[in-house]
């Protein structure tokens, strides 16, 4: 299945049953060898907690059930959560519903529109540019260089399959063995799903990013103390963007 808007759409807002909010995502932590919640506590703690504070603006892109959600909202000064889902806002509106600093947008599954300009210290996404097409990536980095404040900052987690290799991205719809196959030489992965990944690399993400006027901090797929925690599962990446002043 393609990584478009109408697919994105119907798979979280339709099919999927949310049978943990989103805690059940917790195969990252199991190929790293560590406890759910200390991987979880590990990624809250190197890169959303150093970046906000009461006095932060902070957006994140598809918050599903709000499983990381949670660990902003009590920690500044507006939250804005924007999706695509209806589905995945309401929940969140009453799962929110004493925080009334929190901001909740329907969108069309690339913009931030009813974000304005210049507007957002920190923006989240975490789980979802990874099944994004790089069409709707570009749109999203676009709109970001848009709402961050001049030296406002964005930490996106994405795919990161080999970029020699994406030419050959159209095997993933050309059959079992095709689709295997692919798998195989775009993530060294002979078991396991390809997690529902998109065509997306390390270097073209950054090329994206920076083509639409961001600044590539860094690029990362371990943290924490020797490197013990880390979402190599699907060979993913988290991106460290920041608009330049």
């Amino acid at each position: 299945m393609k990584n478009t808007i109408d697919n994105n759409l119907s798979v979280w807002d339709q099919q999927y049953n949310w049978p943990k909010n989103g805690d059940e995502w917790d195969g990252q932590a199991r190929f790293c060898y560590q406890p759910y919640d200390e991987w979880k506590k590990s990624l809250v703690e190197t890169f959303i907690g150093p970046n906000i504070s009461e006095s932060s603006v902070v957006l994140e892109i598809a918050p599903g059930h709000g499983r990381w959600t949670k660990e902003i909202v009590e920690c500044c000064k507006e939250l804005i959560l924007i999706d695509l889902s209806h589905s995945c806002i309401e929940f969140c509106k009453k799962l929110f519903a004493t925080y009334n600093y929190v901001r909740y947008i329907v969108n069309n599954g690339k913009s931030l529109n009813g974000v304005k300009d210049n507007y957002v210290d920190f923006v989240w996404s975490y789980d979802s540019f990874v099944h994004m097409d790089k069409d709707t990536i570009e749109s999203y980095l676009n709109e970001l260089f848009r709402v961050l404040k001049s030296d406002g900052k964005a930490i996106i987690h994405h795919a990161g399959r080999r970029h020699a290799f994406l030419w050959l991205g159209f095997l993933r719809h050309k059959g079992k063995i095709a689709r295997h196959f692919y798998k195989l030489i775009s993530m060294g992965k002979l078991r396991d799903d390809d997690g529902w990944r998109s065509n997306m690399s390390k270097k073209l993400f950054k090329e994206l990013a920076v083509d639409k006027g961001l600044v590539v901090e860094a690029q990362m797929q371990w943290w924490g103390k020797n490197h013990v925690f880390g979402i190599p599962r699907f060979g993913d990446f988290i991106t460290i963007l920041r608009k330049n002043s």
